[in-house]
């Protein structure tokens, strides 16, 4: 893919608010793909970051899509670890609401959404249960590729998970790690005994729920052996159960790429999986 990343970025990305970010293909672009447009291509892609991913890690995948379907618009909502456990649902609300207003104001377009590990999970819970409340109906689109997700909440997982986006620098890793295994295990203690159901399990079983995601959306589920975060047995337990549901599902499973890394290791192999999946939609 030839075109850059920082570029793409800085010229043709509108930032909306901490958490989202719109490209809108060039008009001269717009205009000499409608032909292609036309005849399947998505009109909007929706991608979910990863929890704590940097704007320019998740950005690496943009060129691609921008690439494959060059007339679409590129909605790119990142995630952090404080919104699985901080923040009120008026402010949760309000870093979703650029999105619901770009997607109620174009009601027929045809929508591809990608999402990567428990962030962007979380993330397209947390939208689709908005756009059903104010809107009345289910979030709309076509196809829905899950990078390295869905998986559930272990003790062991969720420590290396939020270990993922600590510090690197050794004085502010340290403290951190104290900190954070001093609350993961209260939070546990707190699990085990009130049996509680955590946000992640929460997340995992939802989206699976017809009453919430819509059968229409074809599935590709993306995942690895080799993923640390994220278990490729949980995947695959929800790929099946989604299947079980009526929702159609694809499964691609990687051998030794770790947690959303597919792409950058087989990249070749990863945006033909994704190609013929929106091949499958029309």
């Amino acid at each position: 893919m030839a075109r850059n990343t920082s570029s793409i970025l800085s010229s043709h990305f509108v930032r909306y608010n901490p958490s989202v970010f719109v490209y809108e293909a060039p008009a001269s672009t717009t205009k000499s793909d409608q032909a292609t447009t036309k005849l399947g291509h998505p009109d909007i892609v929706l991608l979910l970051s990863w929890s704590g991913a940097n704007i320019k890690h998740v950005a690496k995948y943009i060129p691609a899509y921008i690439e494959l379907y060059p007339a679409a618009q590129i909605i790119l909502v990142t995630s952090a670890f404080t919104d699985f456990v901080f923040g009120s649902s008026a402010s949760k609300k309000l870093q979703l609401e650029p999105v619901i207003q770009i997607l109620t104001a174009n009601p027929e377009a045809r929508g591809l959404v990608h999402l990567f590990s428990n962030g962007g999970s979380h993330k397209l819970w947390r939208l689709a249960k908005l756009y059903k409340a104010t809107q009345g109906r289910l979030l709309p689109m076509n196809a829905l590729v899950l990078d390295s997700a869905p998986g559930k909440a272990t003790f062991e997982r969720s420590a290396e998970a939020l270990a993922y986006e600590m510090p690197q620098a050794w004085y502010l890793r340290l403290p951190g790690l104290a900190l954070l295994y001093l609350f993961l295990f209260l939070f546990w203690a707190v699990v085990t005994v009130t049996g509680w159901t955590n946000t992640i399990d929460r997340v995992w079983e939802e989206l699976n729920d017809p009453d919430l995601i819509t059968v229409n959306a074809t599935r590709e589920y993306i995942y690895s052996k080799a993923d640390r975060l994220v278990s490729w047995k949980d995947v695959e337990d929800h790929a099946d159960e989604a299947e079980a549901k009526g929702y159609q599902v694809r499964k691609e499973m990687f051998e030794n790429t770790g947690h959303v890394a597919h792409m950058r290791l087989e990249r070749e192999r990863y945006w033909s999986q994704i190609s013929s999946l929106w091949s499958k939609v029309q």
